[in-house]
């Protein structure tokens, strides 16, 4: 009971503060019509935020309807194309994508090169696979300071031919 009491003081105070401010005789004029200024500003902001929202909800919706009358895309007629329909699609929606080598046989493409992560790594090869006309994807990329996931038979044997013999150069 006591807590509630306190809250209208309180309340009460500030409502009695900011008459006082918004009616003070020598400035009251100035300040109420900074504050209108500031709530038209703040009025106009929102207002163009939800016409930039719709605008944007507009564009999605006039898109989803382009695409379902142009029914499914269509896989390209041959491997060229399909990797340039990848470096397009993919590479080309990536921001300061990685230098990738892409080919394609018969629709299963190779990714070959380096990457950030691991992540990075999987996620392109997930949109790779997406694109109409992708067969199966071969992903050889790999991070930084490991080595592409199909030399590795060869770096291990190469370690194990040279195992046994010492420093190099010295027999």
């Amino acid at each position: 009971m006591r807590g509630s009491g306190l809250a209208k003081t309180v309340v009460a105070a500030a409502a009695g503060a900011a008459t006082a401010y918004l009616f003070d005789p020598a400035r009251g004029r100035r300040r109420r019509s900074e504050l209108r200024d500031r709530g038209r500003a703040m009025v106009r902001r929102e207002m163009r935020a939800v016409e930039r929202q719709a605008h944007y909800e507009r564009g999605r919706a006039e898109g989803m309807a382009h695409r379902l009358r142009s029914g499914p895309p269509h896989a390209p007629e041959d491997d060229m194309t399909l990797v340039d329909k990848i470096r397009s699609e993919v590479l080309g929606r990536i921001v300061a994508g990685p230098h990738l080598t892409i080919d394609a046989c018969e629709g299963v493409v190779t990714l070959r090169g380096q990457v950030a992560d691991r992540d990075r790594a999987l996620d392109i090869e997930r949109r790779v696979r997406a694109v109409p006309g992708v067969v199966d994807v071969v992903n050889l990329l790999h991070i930084p300071g490991m080595p592409a996931p199909n030399k590795v038979d060869a770096l291990r044997a190469d370690g194990h031919h040279h195992a046994g013999h010492g420093a190099r150069g010295h027999h």
